[in-house]
């Protein structure tokens, strides 16, 4: 089927992808486009963890510090986004999504970067609140059960990288993935390492 080479560079534009890539999304997904556009970011996740894999067990040493004030000038927060090369630190896809992360983190007011950072007895508390409600559900459901919930009520509310990234017509998905994402288009690893927010009066 001919594929529109607007819509090719719509996708581009939208997703960072190349443009073969974009014209075979377009055309695996026989013209949808929303079909198009979560081909793209299935192949760009996998391309973004493939690129993490071979940068090695070692995190990125290169970066920048984020700072975002909000408007009111009552909050503020700062953000280290490390990847490995400065070439790739000075990049305005990197800058963007730092700001995008010190923003997200004035906003959301989240308590820490990933799931590995919560304390465990938070975690362990959290699931004890849903046990009633996988009584003679089978194991595995049961534990697909209590981490829908986990994601929903504890993961999505106090872990940056599982927030949902709210402009869903510029991206769907989480920050997590938002990063991933960046990786795929930048062919580096970059990790967000820590943040602090700051509050007038907290």
């Amino acid at each position: 089927m001919a594929i529109d080479p607007k819509e090719v560079y719509r996708l581009r534009e939208e997703t960072g992808a190349g443009m073969m890539d974009c014209k075979r999304a377009l055309e695996e997904a026989g013209g949808d486009y929303a079909k198009a556009q979560a081909l793209i970011k299935k192949k760009g996740l996998e391309k973004a963890d493939m690129i993490a894999q071979k940068s090695g067990a070692g995190a990125p040493k290169e970066g920048r510090l984020g700072v975002y004030i909000h408007t009111t000038g009552k909050a503020a927060a700062m953000v280290e986004l490390n990847c490995q090369t400065d070439f790739v630190a000075k990049n305005e896809d990197f800058l963007e999504l730092m700001k995008e992360l010190a923003v997200a983190v004035v906003a959301f007011n989240p308590l820490v970067v990933s799931k590995d950072d919560l304390p465990r007895e938070m975690v362990e508390e959290e699931r004890k609140k849903y046990e009633n409600d996988i009584k003679g559900k089978p194991p595995q459901i049961a534990e697909k059960i209590i981490e829908g919930k986990m994601e929903k009520n504890l993961y999505s509310q106090k872990c940056l990288l599982s927030v949902p990234y709210p402009k869903e017509e510029k991206f769907k998905g989480t920050y997590g993935d938002l990063i991933k994402s960046k990786v795929a288009i930048l062919k580096e690893n970059i990790v967000l390492r820590r943040f602090v927010r700051m509050e007038v009066g907290g």
